[in-house]
């Protein structure tokens, strides 16, 4: 969870970042199992696992609780993490455990409140904790986070008192589970000198990889964050993957992040998709169910309850078709902008995100960066189809089809007509479950046995070499399905004077007259 406190008085901060702009220009290979939910697979039902299933959720993130395992010295109750762990292996979901926090017989029988800090002396208390939960799911964990946002409300200590316990927990785990992936930081935006301390202090020797959460009042805002930790980590010399281990957006209460829940598909996708692009290894939405069903919420004000994608009586939200169309579609895709032709008028003008699926469907994102409104030709149209981010549904563009592009994402996927992967009736809804259940479900199976830190991520200069391994029986067998693969869109501003248009919702337009 997040404290989120800070809205009221250094909002600021959000609308100050000035970080350079990250070059988008670099073919990526978005990681198989790159979608992940915070707050999930606690329910223990087959429900919620089918839900799961079908957004295409791979990790679930919870917090192993010291003081809900080690109620005393000797007195030990892994009942809880028993069932959330079988379950999760019947769901097929890789479980990130947060290790956090104190407990307060640590400090004398007196005390009767946790303190949010582990003073050097009682560190070795802490680490029989650790050691305990990393003995009895070896290989069973698939990833571990040391403490909660430490550098902010979770952590009430010294910093140099945090580090010294961030440190010795690591090298536990790696001694207990050198195959786990150990995920250092968890850091409330990018506090840099706090990440430096820690680098200094040697708490990422054992690291895999760094997390942390770049809660902002906009997706731009969470992008720049994520350069800003980039270029930190680059600094210091951390080598390791970038994990956003919580992301969302309330759409309630008082925090000045909140958005209306009109919006939140939008801001899902931007979100998402510019995280990915940057090269975020794995990205945890925060969270899959708000506290309260539709219109029950007993607080107008709390914006912790008001984070889900859905309600705890499994109504959508809207924002949750948002993430399932992204976590399909583009897990086990490649960014690809040499896929899309366009005017550098264009490119300033719009964000254009071009993705190549491993079955061969391609996946255009477009949105205006400006808020100018753009209208579009997109071409080829044969097999191209739009999505509507908010229901999934979608529709066949007829050949006539102009998009007028404004700040709400359009979500268009192209199949070739030897695909079949699809059915290509030209106003099906996306099918619950079939890419989350059966390729997905595939995906998440064939990585098992890696190390969850492993580098999945593939940055290289020739697109055409990093989709050698994947096209290359289709290509060799088939030239004109290659040539598919390969070629791209191209992009037309155009200036329509519409006499009597027809305009679907998702900012499809048609229009009788073009100039």
């Amino acid at each position: 969870m997040v404290g989120k406190v800070f809205f009221l008085f250094i909002a600021f901060a959000f609308l100050s970042c000035v970080t350079p702009p990250y070059s988008l220009q670099v073919p990526r290979e978005i990681p198989i199992d790159a979608f992940g939910m915070a707050h999930a697979g606690g329910r223990f039902t087959e429900k919620e696992n089918r839900l799961l299933n079908e957004m295409g959720v791979s990790w679930i993130r919870s917090t192993f609780r010291w003081d809900s395992i080690q109620k005393r010295t000797k007195q030990w109750d892994f009942s809880r993490w028993d069932r959330f762990v079988e379950n999760a292996e019947r769901a097929g979901k890789k479980v990130l455990a947060v290790l956090a926090y104190d407990v307060p017989w640590i400090y004398g029988k007196e005390e009767k409140e946790a303190r949010r800090h582990i003073e050097p002396d009682k560190i070795p208390y802490f680490l029989q904790y650790v050691e305990g939960v990393a003995r009895r799911y070896k290989g069973r964990i698939h990833a571990y986070e040391i403490w909660n946002e430490p550098n902010w409300l979770f952590w009430k200590g010294s910093d140099e008192d945090f580090f010294l316990l961030a440190a010795a927990a690591a090298r536990r785990i790696k001694e207990v589970d050198p195959h786990s992936c150990l995920v250092m930081g968890s850091f409330w935006r990018v506090p840099k000198g706090f990440i430096r301390g820690m680098f200094r202090a040697g708490a990422f020797q054992y690291a895999d990889a760094v997390s942390f959460h770049p809660y902002a009042l906009t997706p731009e805002g969470v992008w720049a964050l994520y350069d800003e930790l980039k270029g930190v980590l680059q600094e210091i010399g951390f080598k390791g993957d970038i994990w956003v281990t919580e992301i969302g957006f309330p759409t309630g209460g008082w925090y000045l992040s909140r958005v209306p829940e009109e919006q939140k598909p939008s801001y899902v996708i931007k979100t998402l998709a510019g995280l990915l692009v940057r090269g975020a290894r794995v990205v945890f939405w925060y969270e899959l169910f708000d506290k309260f069903s539709e219109g029950l919420s007993p607080s107008g004000l709390d914006s912790e309850l008001y984070f889900g994608l859905n309600y705890p009586d499994f109504k959508p939200k809207k924002g949750a078709a948002a993430y399932t169309l992204l976590a399909r579609r583009l897990a086990g895709a490649t960014y690809r902008p040499d896929l899309v032709k366009v005017s550098p008028e264009l490119q300033h003008t719009l964000e254009i995100l071009p993705f190549l699926g491993p079955d061969g469907q391609k996946v255009l994102l477009l949105w205006s960066k400006t808020g100018e409104k753009v209208y579009l030709r997109v071409s080829p149209l044969k097999g191209l189809f739009q999505v509507d981010i908010a229901t999934g549904d979608r529709k066949q563009i007829p050949p006539e089809g102009y998009f007028t592009v404004e700040e709400t994402p359009i979500f268009l996927s192209q199949e070739h007509t030897r695909l079949k992967d699809r059915p290509e009736d030209s106003a099906e809804k996306e099918p619950a479950g079939k890419v989350g259940s059966s390729s997905q479900g595939k995906r998440v199976e064939k990585q098992a046995g890696s190390p969850a830190g492993q580098q999945v991520e593939k940055v290289g200069s020739s697109p055409q070499g990093e989709m050698a391994g994947r096209e290359a029986s289709s290509s060799e067998a088939d030239p004109q399905e290659a040539a598919f693969l390969e070629s791209g869109f191209t992009l037309e501003q155009v200036e329509p004077e519409p006499k009597q248009g027809v305009t679907f919702s998702g900012e499809l337009s048609f229009f009788w007259k073009i100039r």
